[in-house]
């Protein structure tokens, strides 16, 4: 019996870094074709816009709306994903709609908030798997965030605050599995900590690109990315080409 643990935490193991590397390759994709295009622009310029500003931009958005109360509320409960909110929010700062350190702040406290969580810490566990099933959440998937919380403890906290969906099966896993409160919030702000500050300055930081301010510096960042990035996209696509060529030749 133990044998056969072990054997299924392994393949399950294996499944997870097959996923993860496919999440990197998918990043990497797009890390590939920005970098392509702010580079193509910093070096033949098909924007050359001088600067921007407020009143050359016109700017009227919902993103404006109840200031930092918007903000608040957009990153908590919109279904933007923040992987495109936070950027947006960077940029407003970055041509002063918006303090960067307390959009920052923002952000944070509004991942942060812990309906999830609470939820599975609070709600019986039956009575909660019948109400996540009109939000489409299975019982599987609860499963699967249990085992993920089994074989990596609070690090898979961490890991899933990456994965905008997994977070939060994650974390109502954690509730209902009675994960230390502590734990639970020192690996989420740790993750969504640094994944924000990069959203964040990726926002701030690429109006940039289509000024006369790219410099050569970051024209050597985003080199040093597209290099990066293709190469581990070229060592993933043979290592999906090996695995499919074996596949094909096994009886």
């Amino acid at each position: 019996m133990w044998t056969s643990k072990a054997s299924t935490g392994s393949r399950s193991a294996r499944v997870w870094q097959r996923k993860y590397r496919h999440y990197l390759f998918v990043a990497s994709i797009l890390v590939i074709s920005v970098c392509v295009l702010a580079l193509l622009n910093a070096y033949f310029r098909f924007n050359t816009t001088s600067s921007y500003s407020i009143s050359q931009q016109g700017i009227s958005s919902p993103l404006l709306l109840a200031g930092y109360l918007g903000m608040f509320v957009s990153v908590w409960i919109s279904p933007v994903p923040d992987y495109v909110l936070v950027p947006a929010y960077g940029y407003l700062s970055s041509i002063g709609l918006f303090n960067p350190y307390t959009t920052f702040l923002v952000c944070l406290a509004a991942a942060l908030f812990p309906i999830e969580y609470a939820a599975g810490r609070l709600v019986p566990r039956p009575l909660l798997l019948k109400g996540l099933h009109y939000v489409r959440i299975s019982a599987s998937d609860i499963q699967q965030a249990d085992r993920w919380i089994a074989e990596h403890g609070h690090f898979s906290i961490f890991i899933a605050t990456f994965i905008p969906f997994f977070y939060s099966v994650s974390s109502l896993a954690a509730g209902t599995l009675k994960m230390k409160a502590g734990a639970f919030f020192l690996a989420s702000t740790l993750g969504f900590g640094l994944r924000f500050v990069f959203l964040e300055y990726v926002g701030y930081k690429s109006v940039y690109v289509f000024t006369a301010s790219f410099d050569y510096s970051q024209r050597t960042l985003l080199s040093s990315l597209l290099i990066l990035s293709s190469l581990y996209a070229a060592v993933y696509l043979v290592g999906v080409l090996r695995s499919s060529g074996r596949a094909a030749s096994a009886p």
